[in-house]
């Protein structure tokens, strides 16, 4: 047991609630609150995915690829006033390891460009494009990720890291347009201890 990760059950305090919400937000009827609970979760012996996103996994596997595999995590689902779905999640790391998922993400800043994707015929013939841009703001600070997909469903999600917390939020364009990620993300971070 690694005594810098916070477990699930203490994260889940730092997420936001309908009254910490900044206005135009509210909690998700859709997606819950969920956590890992009060121990840490297994960690695998191979190479933590952890240290390892580049641009096509941000296109291919988003967030999940960006934040890795954190020791502890809670997370909820919030709706902004156009009814755009968003997830919120805080991992918890063993030491070191937050600051090795920003550093990651920090290096591909500029990098990432234009890549396909394989279309129902099986041709790289769908352009994806993956941009990542540094975010200033509490803690550490980090990084906007935007994975914009021509034809199909993209998506935006900031993460930042505070301590060896790393908060992330996480939207869509499935109906239309994308939330303001990084706005909410400065507003909830604060409750990240």
């Amino acid at each position: 047991m690694d005594p810098n990760v916070v477990p699930g059950s203490v994260l889940k305090t730092y997420l936001p609630t309908n009254h910490t919400l900044p206005t135009g937000w509210k909690l998700s009827s859709v997606f819950k609150e969920a956590d890992s609970g009060p121990t840490q979760l297994p960690r695998s012996p191979a190479p933590s995915p952890t240290v390892l996103p580049d641009c096509d996994q941000l296109a291919g596997h988003g967030t999940g690829a960006a934040v890795g595999s954190p020791a502890a995590y809670a997370g909820v689902g919030v709706v902004d006033s156009s009814a755009h779905e968003v997830g919120v999640a805080v991992n918890s790391y063993p030491a070191s390891e937050a600051a090795e998922v920003l550093s990651r993400l920090k290096v591909l800043e500029g990098i990432c460009g234009t890549t396909y994707e394989p279309n129902s015929s099986g041709l790289l013939a769908n352009p994806v494009t993956v941009t990542v841009s540094a975010v200033d703001g509490p803690g550490e600070g980090g990084v906007l990720v935007k994975v914009d997909r021509k034809i199909y469903v993209g998506q935006e999600f900031v993460v930042m890291q505070i301590g060896d917390r790393v908060l992330s939020v996480t939207s869509d364009n499935k109906y239309g347009g994308f939330a303001d990620v990084v706005a909410l993300a400065k507003a909830i971070a604060p409750r990240v201890k």
